[in-house]
């Protein structure tokens, strides 16, 4: 049994339409991107649609070209499909119960059937292991005779300069190319359609109590017998997941839903380094058919800063540490410039390069692959890795000299550019402003190098001077409100300001409570949050940003109105897909928008939830201040929820 929030009930699916003829399978149109599911291994991620179609894969690393990708091209995307050849009456999905492991129900008028998806992971000395770069899907008869469709369309990414042709061929019971991973199935392949533009596919029927495996994995792999190693390699992936998921503490009213977001998060860090991506795909539209399509396969340090919170806030200590050293790393590396993002080995050389010939995601393009926001300047990024060293030190024992070194690093350099414009946190195309929400940061640096390593007066100049601009051009002087850009006629907010209480900004809280009118005023739509409603530099439109609704909820936390941010939080919550999955973006008639899953919303739901724990036991003065602060606070929280049984 799956938790009861990740399951979805059959009534009222449309279900599916029987297939085409075998070697038409890629006539299908794109799926919604609410319908898909994620699987991983912690090196690479699969998206497996409510249809039973892998239509996105990156084996090894996130970053990686694409195996499968029909998610941004019908024709040339490849996939893999497993389902009912004949048409479905519903569809039910969930999550095995406290694992990563996706199951998907299919009833027909012949019968029902379940086919089952993974990424094999295990746990050997050294942590993470296991055969990386394999999928496991496992067909299952329920009940009846139902007749069942494999095929397996695999590609070697998109090369925007062409690439030579792919060559399909069938090896016994397996299906393989050249510079691609071969499936092994349980019978005969068949291939379909020209070898270089061709399918391969079987049918076959599946009775009640029958079972069937298909095992794709690198082309090196021995494969000897498919259902011997799905049924190991499953096997000590339940164990794993199981395993991982007892260790966190987090016992609240919102379990499933924290659980869930957690193992996503889990399912987003890079095991090799420890670093965590935005999201494991690229070019998902922010508006439909618009051009607002990123590639969010990298390491923000601005996203991973709020992730490790979560991460030690749920007891996840290897995860913390090993992140932890990743972001600290990287940035020695670069010093004194920090960009906005890493590759997952910690890289810096990301180009953006488009690819002309894709179709993108409902006809959304251009697909991109890398990410121009790497050459910016975001000065907030220091403001998040002084308040994540110092939240560490304070959490940790020990000297940690190495650290006060790169904290004074980065102090230094606040104090020396913090009156230059930058790009911001949204990383709009426009030319450098002042943007309120960096000097936020900007002041949380100072603040926290100050705590951590004493006063120095240029850094103390610098803060006075930052909170004297913050208070004077940072407020709208009508409004009194925080403003979007510290610029004479700005009447504008922004959502990223709503951050103020959290990093403890000494504002009063009359500003903080206009501030957040003004955010729901002028940015709200029910329980959504847009980011800006400004001028980006970009044409089109987009969705609201999930994490500022969330951030809306911790707001309102601070100010001590509690009833209205629950009420937000638990609308939000209803607002994810069926197995508890979130987008960047969503419309505001809940359409999904963005890249999916996004790590970014599902930490800012685990510390939202965390947050309304923490006031139910001790107000909005337990909310307040650094996260520091309430590190401590919820550590002390469960050790009495220990003691108590809790």
């Amino acid at each position: 049994m799956g938790d009861p929030a990740t399951e979805s009930a059959s009534g009222g699916d449309p279900g599916l339409p029987a297939l085409p003829p075998l070697g038409r399978e890629a006539e299908r149109d794109f799926l919604p991107i609410r319908d898909y599911g994620l699987i991983g291994d912690c090196h690479g991620a699969a998206l497996v649609g409510r249809d039973g179609s892998v239509d996105w894969c990156c084996f090894d690393r996130f970053d990686a070209p694409p195996s499968f990708a029909r998610l941004l091209d019908r024709r040339r995307g490849g996939f893999l499909l497993l389902r009912p050849a004949g048409a479905v009456r519903g569809v039910r999905r969930r999550y095995c119960e406290g694992t990563a492991v996706l199951e998907t129900a299919f009833e027909t008028a012949e019968g029902r059937v379940t086919v089952t998806d993974l990424m094999p992971i295990g746990m050997q000395e050294g942590g993470v292991a296991g055969p990386a770069g394999w999928v496991i899907r496992l067909a299952e008869g329920k009940e009846g005779a139902v007749r069942m469709r494999i095929a397996h369309r695999p590609i070697r990414g998109f090369d925007p300069d062409g690439a030579p042709a792919l060559r399909l061929e069938r090896e016994g019971r397996a299906a393989l190319a050249e510079g691609c991973p071969t499936l092994h199935a349980e019978m005969p392949l068949a291939l379909h359609g020209p070898a270089e533009e061709g399918t391969a596919a079987a049918e076959f029927t599946l009775r009640a109590g029958e079972r069937r495996a298909f095992v794709l994995a690198p082309a090196d792999a021995a494969v000897e017998d498919p259902a011997q190693a799905a049924r190991s390699l499953a096997e000590a992936t339940h164990a794993y997941w199981r395993g991982w998921v007892e260790r966190i503490p987090y016992k609240g009213p919102y379990r499933a839903a924290v659980l869930r977001s957690a193992l996503v998060l889990k399912l987003l860090i890079y095991h090799p380094t420890g670093a965590m991506v935005a999201a494991p795909t690229t070019s998902l539209p922010e508006e439909i058919g618009g051009c607002r399509n990123w590639d969010y396969r990298y390491c923000w340090p601005r996203d991973a800063s709020f992730a490790l919170y979560a991460l030690q806030k749920l007891g996840l200590l290897e995860e913390t540490e090993s992140f932890f050293r990743f972001l600290t790393c990287a940035a020695e590396d670069t010093l004194p410039r920090i960009p906005p993002l890493f590759a997952v080995d910690a890289g810096t050389d990301i180009k953006e390069r488009i690819v002309e010939e894709a179709e993108g995601y409902m006809g959304s393009r251009p697909v991109r692959f890398g990410n121009e926001a790497a050459e910016q300047h975001q000065l907030d990024v220091y403001g998040q890795l002084l308040d994540l060293i110092h939240f560490h030190v304070r959490a940790c024992d020990g000297d940690h000299a190495e650290l006060r070194a790169l904290a004074t690093a980065l102090a230094d350099h606040v104090a020396a550019h913090w009156r230059e414009p930058d790009h911001g946190i949204w990383e709009p195309r426009l030319p450098p402003r002042r943007h309120v929400h960096s000097a936020i940061m900007a002041w949380a640096a100072l603040d926290r190098a100050r705590d951590l390593l004493g006063p120095r007066e240029t850094w103390s100049e610098a803060e006075r001077a930052l909170l004297q601009d913050i208070r004077t051009q940072g407020i709208h002087p009508q409004g009194g409100y925080l403003r979007q850009v510290m610029e004479e006629g700005c009447d504008a907010t922004d959502a990223a300001v709503l951050v103020a209480p959290m990093v403890n900004l000494p504002i009063e809280e009359a500003t903080l409570a206009r501030t957040v009118d003004a955010v729901i005023e002028q940015l709200g739509e029910g329980p959504l949050v847009w980011r800006y409603r400004t001028e980006d530099g970009l044409p089109g439109k987009e969705g609201s940003f999930l994490v500022c609704a969330f951030w809306l909820v911790d707001a309102l936390l601070a100010l001590g109105r509690e009833k209205e941010a629950r009420e937000r939080f638990e609308a939000l919550l209803a607002r994810a897909n069926d197995l508890g999955l979130y987008p960047e973006e969503m419309a505001a008639d809940g359409t999904f928008l963005g890249n999916f899953p996004q790590a970014f919303t599902h930490l800012g739901l685990v510390q939202s939830a965390l947050l309304l724990q923490l006031y139910a036991n001790g107000g909005k003065e337990a909310v307040r201040g650094t996260h520091a602060d309430r590190g401590r606070r919820m550590a002390g929280n469960r050790s009495e929820g220990h003691r108590n049984g809790g």
